[in-house]
């Protein structure tokens, strides 16, 4: 019999103004956060999803809630075009150079992952869906965890926020990993070198905040948001005719995708659509945090910061030898690998630790195009799973 503390909530599910000001709050937190070093150690979206965990399980907030439902149906939809729109896939193929090469070969090392982690360990009947989400987080970041979530109908919301702690707890120390490995005497000489400098000397600390914006045209953030409204009104209307209905997030990221392409100018017209979309994926990510239960993540996360170590370990096995046979700079290698298991963010986290500016720039259009693909090959590995 459940008492009536878990039964009511201090915040009833049916308080809709209050939860909103709750999750926008949180998201507040995981920004702000980053302005410590332990905010940017940890990252601002671990403590933001720990914080929503723990006002959910202390009956702070409910663990189920219509507005969580408005955050999936309507602000996941909208986060994808704003932040697809920095994705112009001909500066990609154009500027990031060996950069993206790693990347490629990197996002082809995270599949054989998936598929190694899912032969070793059984998941039972969630398995493709869970292969797929892993997939597409490790291919560009939460933006594809999100896409393949809301693509497969992904319910369970624990297993989520399990999920989603475990990626964060394995891509921070694959961050340190990466930071690590040029300075372990005799590693960078196995690898070529075709810039001077381009491994340099170890700093320990990210100065700024990962998450921060210097000019805002308040026109040109408006005209991005309807935009993206517009794409996600399209998107749905494309998935429901061909009678796909559940790949509707598929259908606006191609088209978001098109945007960005074929009219750089117009989004060039636009402002602080990267920022926005980080906002209400910030939102998102503490909805994911209050549908926790804490006694059941702790049941089921251990198996999953298996799962997600395996796809990542064999994700730099087999990259590493790779991109020494493709005579790729160490450099260049370790960047590929962070924006594709980190997503675009990392780039300048590990342009600043290891002073590579030159690779900042690749990084970030790398990181990028994980935005664009990855979640259509997440949704590959579980249609082939299934």
């Amino acid at each position: 019999m459940q008492s009536s503390a878990e039964l009511f909530p201090l915040i009833g599910p049916d308080q809709d103004f209050a939860l909103w000001a709750v999750l926008i709050g949180i998201a507040t937190f995981g920004f702000w956060s980053e302005r410590f070093p332990i905010g940017r150690k940890y990252s601002g979206v671990m403590l933001l999803i720990t914080l929503a965990i723990v006002l959910s399980n202390l009956r702070i907030i409910p663990s189920a809630a219509p507005v969580y439902d408005v955050v999936w149906d309507y602000l996941v939809p909208i986060a994808i075009p704003l932040l697809l729109f920095q994705a112009d896939l001909r500066r990609v193929f154009r500027e990031a150079g060996a950069t993206l090469a790693a990347f490629m070969i990197g996002s082809a090392t995270v599949v054989a992952g998936a598929f190694v982690a899912m032969s070793l360990i059984d998941l039972g009947p969630n398995e493709p869906a869970l292969a797929g989400i892993f997939t597409g987080t490790y291919i560009g970041g939460s933006l594809n965890f999100a896409a393949v979530a809301e693509a497969t109908q992904f319910e369970d919301k624990t297993l989520l926020a399990a999920m989603f702690a475990a990626d964060n707890v394995i891509t921070n120390l694959h961050l340190i990993l990466i930071i690590t490995l040029p300075g372990i005497v005799g590693f960078a000489r196995l690898f070529p070198s075709h810039r001077k400098g381009a491994i340099d000397t170890l700093k320990t600390t990210v100065d700024k905040p990962v998450h921060q914006i210097a000019n805002l045209d308040i026109a040109g953030l408006t005209a991005a948001l309807a935009l993206a409204f517009a794409l996600a009104a399209v998107g749905h209307l494309v998935a429901n005719w061909i009678g796909r209905p559940q790949y509707g997030i598929l259908v606006i990221t191609l088209l978001a995708l098109m945007v960005a392409t074929l009219t750089p100018r117009l989004v060039a017209r636009m402002s602080g659509f990267t920022e926005a979309g980080n906002v209400l994926m910030f939102i998102f990510l503490a909805t994911i945090g209050a549908s926790a239960d804490v006694w059941k993540l702790v049941q089921i996360a251990p198996i999953l910061f298996v799962v997600a170590l395996i796809i990542v370990s064999v994700h730099l096995l087999l990259l590493l030898p790779l991109g020494r046979l493709f005579k790729l700079d160490l450099g260049e290698i370790l960047m590929g690998s962070a924006v594709c298991i980190g997503g675009p963010a990392m780039a300048p986290a590990i342009a600043s630790a290891k002073g590579w500016n030159h690779l900042m720039v690749p990084g970030v259009l790398a990181g990028s195009f994980g935005y664009a693909i990855g979640s259509f090959i997440g949704m590959s590995v579980v249609e082939w799973m299934s």
